[in-house]
């Protein structure tokens, strides 16, 4: 459930609430199952206005107008996509044949928390009005991965006021880029070439008399970049205009032909680890790069030590993690203890270390999870190799509802590709290596 949902008694209210209010809101198509309507905000409040302008883009999406909607966005909506065209195409395709919508619903509205933007944490709108949305596909069962439709039964959209009182759209819901993915029946064919960073720990190298033995102190600091080497490398992809992207805005590009901002990159962060929360996470902010954190829900707000006290180990809380998510920042999923390699299990196994992971970090952020990072060293020397157990566990993980999977291979790659999207290669980060070594993965 979508966080702050329970805020809004009768949440099922539909578009109704805006006519009834004298809002002139011109009717939608088909819902003879509608419940009566036991309250109605006034038109000429804030909520009132925020509940009308929620009509409209919502009829504006069933009917498939995506040029009439552009004009409901605020700036900092439209910003967070390539163009209206580009906009246009991409709805247009997702939202067809068994997507198409035929049916919504508005709820009541209520103060918004401040809205962040998805791609850039950076960029936020406060004061806004939050507005409960839902829509009904034309064949959701048909919808892949499984169980989508149901997320959008579960979305906001969020308004702010502009110049003359009129209420703009900032985060647009089921049509905005942070909208769950709903794979294409017939996908397009893409090649992408963005590098995605895989990190691990950020913080000072490891004190040697805390390790129990050299390899347990030399697993950790092969996982370590220190602050100052964090800095060194993001400040080389300010310095070379790179745009910090989700795995969504790539997904959206390799199913979907979304176009990609110049010089993107995707900076990710596995094992859950305490540590990129303190030392990573302020820096990103001030450079406008946002970033994916796989989390083990199993380990989650843990401090590991040996029964001597060694081999220290501290991990994100719950409420660190669901401040990221909603900060923006993308939480994901990394199996529950990150110990265990899922290619070859069975399916009640591939439930329990994934897809019951997956719905444990939804209940803790409201935020649903596509997205995996695969528990230990993918068992191919490139992320493009595959056997018949990987091709399996592939099926098994759509059908739990995630999207794609990201490797750690051991040779880097940044080169992506729509027939490959389970295999998404990632380029790891290790220690003492300087912001220029990033070059050439960043032409």
């Amino acid at each position: 459930m979508v966080k702050g949902w329970s805020q809004f008694p009768g949440a099922a209210v539909l578009i109704a609430v805006a006519l009834a209010a004298g809002c002139g809101v011109p009717p939608v198509r088909e819902k003879p199952s509608r419940p009566e309507v036991t309250a109605s905000p006034s038109k000429t409040t804030l909520e009132g206005r925020a509940a009308a302008a929620a009509a409209t883009f919502m009829s504006q999406l069933e009917g498939g107008s995506y040029p009439e909607q552009w004009g409901e966005l605020a700036p900092v909506a439209q910003a967070q996509w390539p163009s209206e065209a580009a906009r246009t195409a991409m709805l247009s395709a997702k939202f067809q044949g068994p997507a198409e919508i035929v049916s919504f619903t508005v709820g009541h509205p209520n103060p918004a928390p401040p809205w962040v933007s998805p791609e850039d944490p950076s960029e936020s709108v406060s004061g806004g009005i939050q507005v409960p949305v839902s829509v009904r596909f034309s064949a959701p069962q048909s919808l892949r991965p499984q169980g989508v439709a149901g997320e959008y039964q579960r979305l906001v959209l969020v308004l702010a006021g502009a110049k003359g009182g009129r209420m703009l759209v900032v985060g647009s819901g089921p049509a905005s880029l942070d909208a769950p993915i709903i794979e294409p029946a017939r996908p397009r064919q893409e090649t992408a070439a963005v590098p995605v960073l895989m990190y691990h720990v950020v913080a000072p190298f490891p004190t040697r008399s805390r390790w129990n033995s050299q390899y347990a102190y030399d697993l950790e600091y092969g996982l370590t970049v220190t602050p100052s080497q964090f800095a060194s490398q993001m400040a080389f992809l300010v310095s070379r205009a790179a745009h910090a992207i989700s795995l969504n805005r790539l997904a959206d590009f390799l199913l979907y032909g979304l176009p990609l901002p110049a010089h993107p990159v995707v900076i990710t962060f596995d094992d859950g680890r305490a540590s990129p929360y303190q030392y990573a996470v302020p820096l990103l902010r001030q450079d406008h790069l946002t970033a994916t954190f796989f989390i083990p829900t199993g380990l989650v707000g843990k401090y590991v030590t040996t029964e001597t006290g060694y081999n220290p180990q501290h991990y994100l809380s719950w409420t660190q993690i669901d401040s990221l998510a909603h900060t923006g920042f993308w939480v994901e999923d990394h199996t529950l203890d990150d110990n265990v390699a899922l290619w070859g299990l069975g399916q009640s196994e591939v439930d329990q270390l994934a897809g019951e992971t997956a719905q444990t970090l939804y209940q803790q952020t409201g935020r649903p999870v596509q997205f995996i990072a695969y528990s230990g060293l993918w068992p191919f020397s490139t992320a493009t190799g595959v056997g018949p157990a990987q091709t399996q566990l592939f099926t098994e993980l759509a059908g739990l509802g995630y999207v794609a999977g990201v490797v750690d291979a051991r040779t880097d790659s940044e080169q992506q590709r729509t027939s490959e999207i389970w295999q998404i290669p990632r380029i790891r980060m290790n220690p003492n290596e300087l912001g220029t070594q990033l070059a050439p993965w960043m032409q």
